[in-house]
């Protein structure tokens, strides 16, 4: 079973979802200043870094993390697989992680042969952003754990309640999900016209 089919089930059954980050506020803004000399990154500079909340004070940032869930998962550990409806955004704040699309049918118990690597994901990228905007988002790939990674996610429960009690923040996550989607959006038609002015160009040497 994939975690994320998990966390659905829990929903589903109105079972508490797991732990939420905890950060003190003096902890928060300790952690976030960049004058700090650490090495290692915490989530508050982590959050800080990502392009997709540049639109967020650093306060908003802190009442953001709480309403976050971070999770270690194991070298090829699904975090959902195709088909699967979506619960969740996901930001990748250690490791690496696979999106693999299936050419089997996902309702098919049949074996992995059919699996296409896509691309591989690593820190600071983020996934999974449909799932927040569509009331019935099916994944249209698999998100595997690649060599270990850790993830912050949000769930449509987390966002209904960002929306009740801090309704300008839970608006501003909304509109960042929103670009997110119009940038690939925007990506993915170009890539397409720039294949179909290939392909024109191909057919044209060939009936030349």
């Amino acid at each position: 079973m994939s975690y994320e089919k998990e966390i659905k089930e829990k929903i589903n059954g109105h079972e508490k979802l797991p732990e939420r980050i905890e950060i003190s506020v003096l902890k928060y803004f300790w952690q976030s200043n960049p004058l700090v000399g650490r090495k290692k990154d915490t989530i508050p500079r982590f959050l800080r870094k990502m392009g997709v909340f540049s639109n967020f004070s650093e306060n908003e940032l802190r009442i953001f993390a709480k309403f976050l869930h971070h999770r270690k998962f194991s070298p090829g550990e699904t975090i959902f697989k195709q088909g699967e409806l979506g619960v969740g955004f996901y930001l990748i704040f250690n490791g690496y992680t696979d999106i693999v699309v299936d050419s089997i049918s996902p309702e098919s118990n049949e074996g992995q042969g059919g699996n296409r690597h896509i691309l591989t994901l690593e820190k600071g990228d983020y996934f999974g952003e449909l799932a927040l905007l569509q009331e019935t988002s099916v994944r249209n790939g698999s998100a595997i754990s690649r060599q270990g990674c850790e993830l912050l996610g949000i769930f449509k429960p987390d966002v209904e309640e960002l929306i009740n009690t801090y309704p300008l923040i839970a608006a501003k996550l909304l509109q960042s999900v929103s670009l997110i989607v119009a940038n690939r959006l925007f990506n993915l038609t170009r890539e397409v016209q720039e294949l179909k002015f290939k392909l024109s160009s191909y057919e044209k040497d060939a009936n030349a």
